[in-house]
């Protein structure tokens, strides 16, 4: 066999008439370009220079390239490092021409077992020429192989040739299984993909209702906000009543202290006096209802208390839900990383399921050319160099096959953890579902309450308009009163002027000197509602006076304040959070 022969790729070898074409073909293409010098071995580590010879019918072009070739290669992409041709100026006129390739030894194969070869390829991507096979040893190992030009026969009985069939059956069963555990990597990579997608989906819908009930909780909290303020101005406007009112009735109480002995002197005034009892009766009456009104404020201070309190209680567990969230982003995280390890696994074991399928072809192709050889009884060095290669071949296969069969052990254990963390996944997620809705449930609840008190704090207003007109009207009465009582005033004086001018005729006076002897005169039960006699009591937070109140309604006023339990500060100027703040620094 010849060398040129025998650089030719393996898919070339054919049957017939159309081999021997192609081979042909190939020898005239291939011939265009000679390479020169090329040793058996090259030191490994090291930079490589071929040189190669260009013919007159050859014409090179810039666009040319050299490249190192695996023996056995089918296409020209099966290059396994190239360089480009040096410019060639000085081919014209000239029948050879011997060019230079220089490779670098970073890019060089570091494989020590398998042969390369150089091939010149044109800017058409046609092999104009193939050097010899060498392959990367170093010198010691170059000298324990066995001199070519020795003469060697390789003898093969029939049994190591079953022998070889049968280890290749079996490799070939290995292979099959490979291939399945390879589908059923790729199945589970598939329904892992699926569940991270659902995940994903699950989490925007979680992340969803989250800014849902973040919504629904500011609203809840402005709402509580409202009411407070509305709250506080309510009882803003019942002190200021209580004061108006307070006022009112000691003008009142006055004005009638003042007017007593004008009424006494007639009977008119009777009629004034009973409007004051109705007076005084609708006072009392509008202070029981006002401190229904208190009563009624203070049990919806309660209910908001405990409104705030859900409230709290509603926001930790949204943090909860947050932080299990955020859990669960994490594993999701931790999943995708594993599959794209679990996929790089895979484009791995699928290289090397090409590689094997490779190396059976050449084997089957090595074991047709050795029966072929046998037949001849003619065996060259090339056949013994390559039963040497294939049986090399073999056992790097199976030790390949055995590291294979660990490793996909190794995958379905990691298989079953992901599994396991996909599960629980699941459950947590459940959990959060179900927390979820019990907080919507919670927010619902409370968005009802806050509803009926808004309707209550309405009729609470409305009451509160009636009596604003009720205190109107009497106030209107008051001043009718009022004036009655200067037109009886102005009376009494006229009808004194009357009786203190000097009569014309002496006559006896119109009234009798008292009488040392005659009983006192009857006390008139509103003589004792004057402020003098009353005992003013004082708030002991703000220490304001209040003149005729009771001790109850002192206690009320005091219960209004908002004070320190600890320091006895008073916070009626603070909100309800700085408040707050201030008793928890304590």
């Amino acid at each position: 066999m010849d060398m040129v022969s025998s650089c030719y790729p393996l898919h070339l070898s054919m049957e017939g008439d159309t081999a021997t074409e192609v081979a042909d073909h190939s020898a005239r293409t291939f011939s265009q370009v000679v390479f020169i010098d090329i040793p058996q071995s090259y030191p490994p580590s090291t930079h490589v220079t071929c040189s190669y010879t260009l013919t007159a019918a050859f014409q090179p072009n810039p666009r040319d390239w050299v490249g190192i070739f695996k023996v056995g290669w089918t296409t020209t992409k099966d290059y396994h490092t190239f360089v480009w041709v040096e410019p060639c100026l000085d081919v014209v006129g000239e029948q050879t021409v011997t060019r230079q390739a220089f490779f670098k030894d970073y890019y060089l194969p570091k494989d020590e077992i398998e042969f390369y070869q150089f091939c010149y390829v044109d800017s058409t991507g046609q092999v104009r020429g193939a050097s010899t096979p060498f392959c990367f040893r170093s010198p010691a190992e170059q000298s324990l192989e066995s001199n070519p030009d020795d003469d060697l026969l390789v003898i093969t009985t029939q049994d190591q040739v079953e022998q070889s069939l049968r280890e290749k059956a079996e490799m070939q069963k290995e292979l099959d299984q490979i291939r399945a555990e390879n589908e059923t990597l790729k199945s589970a990579l598939l329904r892992e993909q699926q569940q991270a997608a659902s995940l994903k989906g699950q989490n925007e819908q979680n992340e969803k209702e989250k800014a849902k009930l973040a919504t629904e909780l500011d609203q809840t909290k402005q709402q509580i906000e409202i009411l407070r303020s509305s709250w506080q101005q309510q009882l803003k406007e019942n002190d200021h009543l209580k004061e108006e009112m307070v006022i009112q009735m000691t003008k009142q109480m006055e004005i009638q202290q003042g007017g007593i002995t004008e009424r006494r002197e007639r009977s008119s005034s009777r009629t004034s006096e009973e409007k004051y009892d109705r007076a005084v009766q609708k006072i009392n009456q509008l202070k029981d209802e006002r401190e229904k009104l208190k009563e009624a404020i203070e049990a919806q201070s309660e209910e908001i208390s405990k409104l705030n309190a859900k409230l709290r209680e509603g926001e930790r567990e949204l943090f909860k839900a947050k932080d299990g969230i955020q859990l669960i982003e994490v594993d999701l995280q931790s999943s995708r990383k594993e599959k794209e390890r679990l996929a790089a696994e895979l484009q791995r074991l699928q290289s090397l399921t090409y590689n094997v399928d490779k190396m059976q072809r050449e084997n089957q192709d090595l074991q047709r050319r050795l029966s072929v050889q046998e037949t001849q009884q003619s065996p060259s060095d090339d056949l013994k160099f390559q039963c040497q290669t294939l049986t090399r071949q073999l056992q790097e296969t199976q030790d390949k096959l055995a590291a294979e069969k660990r490793r996909n052990e190794y995958l379905q254990a990691e298989m079953q953890q992901i599994r396991d963390q996909l599960e629980n996944v699941c459950k947590a997620l459940d959990v959060e579902k179900r927390k979820s809705s019990k907080f919507e449930l919670q927010i619902h609840e409370v968005n009802e309450v806050l509803a009926d008190k808004n309707i209550t704090i309405e009729e609470r207003e409305s009451t509160i308009n009636q009596k604003d007109n009720q205190i109107t009207l009497l106030t209107q009465e008051k001043e009718e009163l009022a004036r009655e009582n200067q037109t009886l005033k102005e009376n009494i004086q006229d009808l004194r002027r009357l009786y203190t001018e000097p009569p014309t005729t002496p006559a006896e006076p119109l009234y009798l000197p008292p009488d040392d002897n005659a009983p006192p005169a009857s006390t008139h039960v509103y003589e004792t509602i004057g402020p003098e006699d009353e005992e003013s009591l004082v708030c002991r937070h703000c220490r304001e006076s209040f003149p005729g109140i009771t001790q109850d309604e002192l206690d009320q006023h005091e219960q209004c304040h908002r004070v320190c339990p600890f320091c006895t500060m008073l916070c009626d100027d603070m909100d309800q959070a700085t408040f707050e703040d201030h008793v928890y620094s304590h």
